[in-house]
């Protein structure tokens, strides 16, 4: 069947939405095919992901292709895969390897502001970590896209909180072990007692003066008129580039991006995120959100929350990529990591090499995505 009829075909069955959006824009003005889908999580936030089912360079879209699922980090969305373009951006490269490419989103974000009861002005949306983006989001959307291609299994890709969430979903669903065919982590925040983030080193400063709601300027300096400075256009952008400094650093990598990166900055998250990081930062330890010991008791029937269970962590095949550089992620807590999910090594030695840097660096295709599109080719199973 031609691919613009089953397109339309979507679209008339309401699994399509060609709604005018960032994502659809980044991927559509390169002459690649794209979808927009829309799905509910199981407490009731609603999620838009994308998709790019085939590249132009090879022909047409066919059938039983392997999905490859991607989830971005703190901060982001399905935006940030795209920005470089074709040339090193990589749902494109995926794409032009064979794969069906699926972009996903986190409650909060662009894509992920609206809930079947809640309303995202009001305090009670944002009450969610990390946690709520692995333990629901995720399944979700894995779901979804294996509902959608068929598929017993797909391949992921996550960067940052994006490794984040992995961790917590299968730590929760073990089940979905057999749903995975790789797993591929993009400088994954789990342990992160040897941070040197500036915005972490803030967070700890007023994180028992910050409130249930969507993270703003004012949440780190306890100051409205923060909020009211970086919301006039004149110093938007550049709330925007420091809230990227605090958490990443700068890199000598990253190129003529600043304007886009400026456009889609920042998606949207929750205070309590923030607050859920700083938390393991401080204790050393991989566990869920501590709401205090008397709700802690009454939540989870312990006062210390308990500690994610890492040994459900058992897909077939995982990818780990971490660099000396990092300002999120350090050597030493990549590696306590990758010795507790037994993942294969990937580490990068290039100079200055940042967080951000596995996204947009001009070299990235040397340095990450040639053999991490590689590693899945080689694990990928044959379709009939």
């Amino acid at each position: 069947m031609n691919s613009r009829l089953v397109l339309l075909l979507l679209a008339a069955g309401g699994l399509v939405d060609f709604a005018t959006s960032n994502s659809l824009d980044l991927v559509g003005k390169h002459n690649y095919p794209v979808e927009q889908h829309k799905l509910a999580t199981s407490d009731g936030y609603i999620l838009t992901i994308f998709r790019i089912p085939y590249s132009p360079r090879n022909g047409e879209a066919r059938a039983h292709k392997a999905a490859v699922f991607l989830q971005h980090g703190i901060t982001g969305s399905s935006d940030d895969w795209l920005l470089n373009g074709p040339s090193s951006g990589l749902p494109f490269l995926l794409a032009d390897a064979g794969f069906d490419v699926w972009l996903g989103n986190s409650r909060g974000n662009s894509y992920g502001r609206a809930h079947n009861g809640l309303d995202p002005k009001k305090a009670a949306f944002w009450e969610f970590s990390w946690h709520e983006i692995g333990a629901y989001d995720l399944p979700a959307q894995i779901d979804y896209v294996l509902g959608v291609t068929h598929q017993p299994a797909l391949h992921f890709i996550g960067h940052s909180q994006g490794g984040t969430a992995y961790l917590v979903m299968l730590a929760e669903h073990p089940e979905y072990n057999d749903k995975i065919l790789t797993t591929n982590l993009l400088a994954p925040l789990a342990f992160c007692s040897h941070m040197r983030s500036q915005l972490m080193t803030m967070v700890l400063k007023v994180e028992d003066y910050m409130v249930e709601g969507e993270y703003s300027p004012g949440s780190l300096t306890q100051h409205k008129s923060s909020d009211a400075f970086c919301a006039a256009p004149l110093w938007k952008h550049v709330c925007q580039d420091i809230l990227f400094t605090l958490i990443a650093g700068k890199s000598p990598h990253i190129k003529k991006l600043t304007a886009k990166l400026q456009k889609t900055a920042t998606s949207g998250f929750s205070n309590r995120l923030l607050k859920h990081y700083a938390q393991v930062f401080k204790t050393g330890r991989f566990a869920k959100y501590d709401y205090g010991s008397a709700t802690n008791l009454r939540v989870y029937g312990t006062r210390r929350p308990p500690l994610y269970a890492l040994s459900n962590v058992a897909p077939l095949t995982v990818n780990m990529f971490y660099s000396d550089s990092d300002q999120l992620l350090s050597v030493e807590d990549a590696e306590t990591l990758a010795q507790r999910i037994s993942a294969i090594q990937h580490h990068v030695e290039v100079e200055d090499w940042n967080h951000l840097d596995f996204l947009y660096a001009t070299n990235v295709v040397k340095v990450i995505y040639r053999d991490l599109i590689q590693s899945i080719r080689d694990h990928n199973p044959r379709l009939i």
